[in-house]
């Protein structure tokens, strides 16, 4: 039996490695597809439209929450507090759903329910952090 835990372990660092690697790709691509689409807008013309700025800004904010995810990874094989790292990762994704916010038919209903969950994330994060779970500098 403790052969096959000792197994369960190795097993486990083994996934939590290509999990990291997996999302170091992923953000390596998604940078290398922010750099080509500001050479195109670059090389095509200096005038950005709504969608092209969306655009953009989107895949920005997409490489930080990648890195963040990668920095939850890494926090996770050192056995470290990873409450504050998810906290700033899901603020980073609800900031970027309201930058990047075209509202479609129920514009005020999503507006709303968007309002709502970044306010359920602010709200875990001030609470967690006074009761001494997480550091907002951790």
């Amino acid at each position: 039996m403790e052969l096959f835990v000792r197994w369960l372990n190795k097993a486990i660092v083994v996934i939590e490695i290509l999990v990291t690697v997996a999302l170091t790709a992923l953000a390596a691509g998604a940078l290398l597809s922010l750099g080509v689409e500001m050479w195109d807008i670059a090389t095509n013309g200096a005038i950005l439209t709504r969608s092209e700025f969306n655009l953009i800004i989107s895949g920005v904010l997409e490489v930080f929450i990648l890195v963040e995810l990668f920095r939850i990874a890494i926090a996770y094989m050192r056995h470290q507090n990873v409450i504050p790292t998810v906290l700033e990762a899901a603020l980073v994704a609800v900031a970027r759903k309201f930058v990047v916010f075209e509202g479609g038919q129920d514009y005020l209903l999503t507006a709303l329910g968007m309002s709502a969950l970044l306010l359920a994330v602010a709200t875990a994060w001030w609470l967690l952090n006074r009761t001494g779970a997480c550091s907002l500098n951790e």
